[in-house]
């Protein structure tokens, strides 16, 4: 029992390191689209949050269940809203432009997510 609590705690650590070191963008901005994702659903979790002015593009997850991504848009302030996305979805540049995300602020928000990540497809 005594290894497995060591064990949980070492790959929380490193989860948690990971999944910050995802995160581009404002400190500020960041934090704010994280507690606007927990609001959203407190049962997930986010992984990575990408900040291009006054858009965002988020990934979430539950534990060993699905993932999923949302864009944002800033309306005032720190306020956030959700523009587009749902469980599984898988964005695009494309898709984002479609949902009003300017072209190259979809390109911003979709680069440089980590090896693996299902965030935005085809870049």
């Amino acid at each position: 029992m005594r290894k497995f609590l060591i064990g949980l705690a070492a790959l929380t650590a490193v989860m948690t390191g990971l999944v910050f070191a995802a995160d581009v963008g404002p400190k500020a901005d960041v934090a704010a689209l994280r507690a606007a994702q927990h609001q959203i659903d407190p049962q997930s979790f986010t992984s990575a949050v990408h900040v291009a002015g006054n858009y965002a593009l988020l990934n979430w997850y539950y534990i060993g269940a699905g993932s999923g991504s949302y864009a944002f848009k800033r309306s005032s302030g720190e306020r956030w809203n959700v523009v587009a996305g749902a469980a599984g979805s898988l964005f695009s540049i494309t898709l984002l432009v479609q949902h009003g995300v300017p072209a190259s602020v979809a390109r911003q928000l979709c680069s440089g997510w980590p090896k693996g990540s299902s965030a935005c497809s085809g870049f």
